[in-house]
């Protein structure tokens, strides 16, 4: 569940709003709003479905994915960031942030019993506080 507290709804709202001010390029953005960008929107996707949910679409600019790991080493969850990394290096091709079909052939040819891409950080809420706690440290609102 996201965590509804004003310093971070606020940092939320700034920070969305500069990024789509930005085209949508989180390469655009200081790396303070880059961060409360990944991970605010990896982690509401993940919670929904999981890692897969998370690889099965493209994210805005095509980031490669380790924007989104040194983002939730930044606010300290480097369990997710470390499932993130290896999620990633188990795609048999290069550049998995350029090929969205072929990530989505790749899950979908794993054996049923094989669920690294199911629930793994699904629900982790020490990600929602650690986030907030980046924030609270860091977002100065521009």
């Amino acid at each position: 569940m996201i965590p509804k507290t004003p310093s971070l709804d606020a940092a939320r709202d700034a920070v969305f709003a500069r990024f789509e001010a930005a085209g949508e390029d989180p390469a655009r953005l200081p790396e303070t709003d880059q961060t409360v960008v990944a991970v605010y929107g990896a982690q509401g996707v993940i919670d929904n479905g999981g890692l897969k949910f998370f690889f099965e679409n493209d994210w805005p600019g095509s980031p490669p994915y380790s924007l989104f790991v040194e983002a939730y080493r930044r606010i300290g969850a480097a369990g997710v960031a470390g499932l993130l990394e290896r999620a990633v290096s188990r795609f048999p091709f290069a550049e998995p942030h350029q090929h969205q079909e072929l990530r989505r052939e790749f899950m979908e040819s794993l054996d049923e019993s094989d669920d690294f891409f199911g629930e793994a950080a699904c629900g982790d809420t020490l990600v929602w506080e650690r986030l907030e706690e980046y924030v609270r440290d860091n977002f100065r609102p521009l």
